[in-house]
């Protein structure tokens, strides 16, 4: 039985569902489209498979996988039922999750949500579409999705608005480089949706703060999230610290959590570390390295921090000296280094965003390692940290907060109570 379609697609969506790539990215702006074509995609695969160069030739398995049920209901299962008739329908669609809608030509399309991990389950799967793919963590690709495809060298679509320049953001810099072959990426913003007039993007221009408006229409990366933005962020060449006698800070974000499988399911078990540079003169501070690892006990914590302090000449760790964590002190002790517990200023949310005056002012900067010989700095974890907050991880922003507070920048960033923008 032949079972032909014609998508009617707009220009660039043609160009996504027309890339040949095993692995496609789809980095899209807000109201571009995104889930027309990748339905049309998904559907088209389900209704010819043989005419792929990946997956199974008969009876394929497609994925649909978004970030909630009722957004894989609404904007993945509805829309494909939408493209298909019911003759193609073999029997009744599946209406409670997870979807289904089995074919006449042995097909079975299924949908799924990525909030619930566990029920990512299975194998042989022939075409998987992930939907606002930049929300989902690289875990679940890594662990549970991808691996799905290597039965039947199944092929995948990531289609999403960015958020950061985090794993999607990868993926998609992978599929616009010409020496990959296995990765192909398009770029839309909402200008190229030809049904929505540009004027009523530029309207929706002058009411949204810039970095929103770059990554949500523009689909920018770069603009980082609507608090802290990846703009603030700047670099300076290692070699900048070789010109004074500088002070050392050292600050620590516990992951102490007693209930090990408890830490591991909601995330608790994180470590992170920051050292700032002081200058001993001027009101300027730089963030030298950032560290961040999880699972550990803290007398395993403890050496882990002296074996990145190591080369700093101080021995001197401030953490968030909260009761839980006060015994923490002992393990720090025991392993040569000076405990300073401090008592937090105001909520932590409130901590963290006062980063944003300094880093904007560019009285605090990064420190790129990338010209010195054996150092390796990555400063990507963070910049996805900083991005994404308020996001579910920020022990990395707590520990740079927590090494800057006792810079000395004149002006009080980080007194509680203290207008930081100076209103």
């Amino acid at each position: 039985m032949n079972l032909e379609f014609s998508w009617s697609l707009s220009p660039k969506q043609s160009d996504i569902f027309h890339l040949p790539n095993r692995f496609r990215v789809a980095m899209c702006g807000r109201r571009f489209g995104k889930n027309e074509v990748a339905t049309a995609i998904m559907t088209d695969f389900a209704l010819r498979p043989d005419s792929y160069e990946y997956g199974a030739d008969e009876n394929p398995v497609c994925w649909w996988v978004g970030p909630t049920y009722t957004q894989t209901q609404k904007y993945g299962f509805e829309k494909v039922l939408e493209k298909i008739p019911d003759t193609v329908i073999d029997g009744q669609a599946k209406r409670s999750p997870p979807f289904e809608i089995p074919l006449i030509n042995g097909a079975q399309m299924e949908f799924y949500s990525f909030d619930r991990p566990s029920s990512l389950q299975g194998a042989g799967v022939d075409m998987m579409v992930i939907d606002e793919a930049a929300y989902m963590p690289e875990t679940i690709w890594d662990n549970d999705l991808r691996p799905m495809l290597l039965d039947n060298n199944g092929g995948a679509l990531l289609i999403s608005k960015p958020m950061g320049e985090n794993w999607f953001s990868d993926r998609f810099n992978m599929g616009m480089d010409e020496n990959e072959d296995n990765w192909g990426a398009v770029h839309a913003t909402s200008y190229d949706n030809p049904f929505i007039s540009d004027s009523e993007i530029d309207e929706a221009m002058k009411t949204t703060p810039e970095q929103i408006f770059r990554q949500e229409y523009l689909a920018d990366p770069q603009a980082g999230g609507a608090l802290l933005t990846l703009d603030m962020l700047e670099y300076e060449p290692a070699e900048t610290l070789n010109n004074q006698e500088w002070y050392f800070h050292i600050g620590v974000d516990l992951g102490i959590e007693m209930n090990k499988p408890k830490a591991r399911e909601n995330d608790t078990d994180y470590w992170a570390l920051a050292i700032v540079a002081e200058h001993p003169e001027e009101a300027l501070a730089y963030v030298t390295e950032v560290h961040r690892r999880r699972g550990q006990t803290p007398a395993q914590a403890a050496d882990w921090i002296l074996s990145h302090i190591g080369g700093y000449p101080t021995n001197e760790v401030r953490f968030e000296a909260v009761q839980a964590q006060a015994w923490f002190e002992t393990d720090l002790q025991d392993a040569g280094l000076h405990p300073i517990p401090v008592q937090p200023r105001g909520k932590k949310e409130d901590r963290i965003l006062n980063l944003s005056v300094p880093f904007a002012n560019r009285t605090v900067k990064l420190i790129d390692w990338g010209d010195v010989d054996g150092k390796s700095v990555q400063w990507k974890e963070f910049r996805n940290e900083w991005a994404g907050f308020p996001g579910d991880h920020d022990d990395q922003l707590d520990a740079v907060a927590m090494a800057l507070d006792p810079v000395n920048f004149g002006i009080g960033y980080f007194a509680e109570g203290t207008d930081m923008y100076d209103r």
